[in-house]
């Protein structure tokens, strides 16, 4: 189940002891501003969390889903997230309590 906007603003009111409305003023800060130094092609980085940073995908040939057809891909940017150690450490220490409470290890 994906997380909604709303539901995420929620959350960080509830967590931070504020309110939605400043919750949402701090999350659209937080976008605005991630997104500016994405188009400034910015390499972003969050110690224990991660980092992103804007890719250009070379150009490639790919398929049309509904007549199977060959296309062109042309080249584009997309923006990546790369988890840090830390994160990863915790999502992985995360799944094993998981997997734990089911009896498998």
């Amino acid at each position: 189940m994906a997380v909604l906007k709303k539901e995420f603003i929620n959350r960080m009111a509830e967590n931070g002891g504020i309110t939605k409305k400043a919750a949402k003023q701090g999350y659209e800060l937080f976008v605005g501003t991630l997104m500016d130094y994405m188009s400034e092609n910015e390499k972003v980085m969050f110690s224990g969390f991660g980092r992103f940073e804007m890719k250009t995908t070379k150009e490639r040939r790919g398929r049309v889903p509904l007549s199977g057809a060959e296309c062109v891909i042309p080249e584009h940017r997309v923006m990546k997230f790369h988890a840090s150690e830390t994160l990863t450490d915790k999502i992985g220490e995360m799944r094993r309590e998981e997997l734990n409470t089911y009896g498998i290890e």
